[in-house]
């Protein structure tokens, strides 16, 4: 599977709420950033967490990917509870398995609570 195909997985299998088919995107060593607000994750399975306890009703709506043999960017629309935002992502891959993900959000916000013990400040 090229990068840009395992972006748009990323994206479909997180939608539909497909955590193993999500998880088996990701690399063991998976690590999650977020530099605007400190947040991050480290593993697979924390990272598949995140996901899976974000809070409220959300889906993303993938607007772009460009994408190389060893990265990839996507440009989504995150609507939660019918409030949308930008959300911009760069993926790292690592032995064909996405191996980094690194978020920013344009518009500055504060975290929400989060259900997963796997996100950390920094």
């Amino acid at each position: 599977m090229s990068p840009r195909e395992a972006v748009i997985a990323f994206w479909a299998t997180a939608n539909a709420r497909q955590w193993e088919e999500f998880a088996a995107l990701l690399h063991p060593r998976m690590a999650y950033h977020v530099p605007q607000t400190r947040e991050r994750a480290e593993g697979r399975e924390g990272f598949v967490d995140v996901f899976r306890t974000w809070p409220g009703d959300w889906i993303a709506h993938v607007e772009t990917v460009v994408a190389d043999e060893r990265a990839a960017f996507s440009v989504i629309r995150f609507v939660v509870d019918g409030t949308a935002d930008t959300g911009i992502s760069l993926f790292g891959f690592e032995g064909g398995l996405i191996s980094s993900v690194t978020d920013w959000w344009p518009v500055p916000y504060d975290p929400p609570a989060r259900a997963s013990a796997w996100l950390n400040r920094y």
